[in-house]
């Protein structure tokens, strides 16, 4: 049941929204399918290391973060910014794919890691699911199920969702890629800002 549980919060942490999302799909979309969902695993460890404090350590961090809240939106936000800025930057035309590149599957994994771990903020919706689930964030022995199921249900959903995308790319120009790839970086971008801004406006 627990295994279960691990799943609907991974399936749902890793619904295809937010600027992290679309740089995934932006992945896909001008590099091919394996860079993008190499890149989704990167979201996906950073949501079981933080799935795992919320189940454990979460009265020990849950002040630090609270007092530190404003601190970790900025830097979140300046990330993505400029994650959305390289590839704006990037103009190089897109070429056929031969996915082969070892080195850039570990940059494409590293770099969603280290923009991920800068949102620890997360780790209150991990709180919220729980609740909601049922799940006691007091039982250690839960936590390799939980794990797991966060890893299934995120890594098949992205499975799916890369595929998907890679399917449509054959079907479209590599000018129209291009075109996407610019609206991808600029809506990223966007999403940056955003959340640098909200840590300024108080609730």
């Amino acid at each position: 049941m627990h295994l279960l549980d691990g799943i609907i919060c991974g399936m749902i942490l890793s619904l295809p929204f937010g600027p992290l999302a679309i740089y995934c799909m932006e992945k896909t979309l001008s590099e091919g399918r394996y860079k993008g969902f190499i890149s989704s695993l990167g979201m996906i460890t950073v949501d079981v290391f933080y799935g795992l404090i919320a189940l454990f350590g979460f009265r020990y961090v849950e002040g630090l973060l609270r007092d530190y809240q404003i601190e970790i939106k900025v830097v979140s936000g300046i990330l993505i910014l400029g994650l959305g800025y390289k590839i704006f930057r990037n103009r190089k035309e897109i070429k056929n794919i031969v996915e082969e590149d070892h080195f850039g599957y570990i940059r494409s994994y590293v770099t969603t890691i280290l923009v991920a771990f800068a949102n620890p903020l997360s780790i209150f919706t991990f709180i919220g699911l729980f609740a909601i689930l049922g799940v006691s964030t007091d039982v250690k022995h839960i936590s390799l199920k939980i794990a797991l199921g966060i890893l299934i249900g995120g890594g098949t959903q992205w499975f799916g969702i890369t595929g998907a995308l890679s399917h449509y790319r054959k079907k479209i120009t590599f000018k129209t890629l291009e075109t996407l790839r610019h609206y991808a970086s600029v809506i990223i971008m966007l999403g940056g800002v955003a959340i640098t801004l909200s840590s300024f406006i108080k609730n």
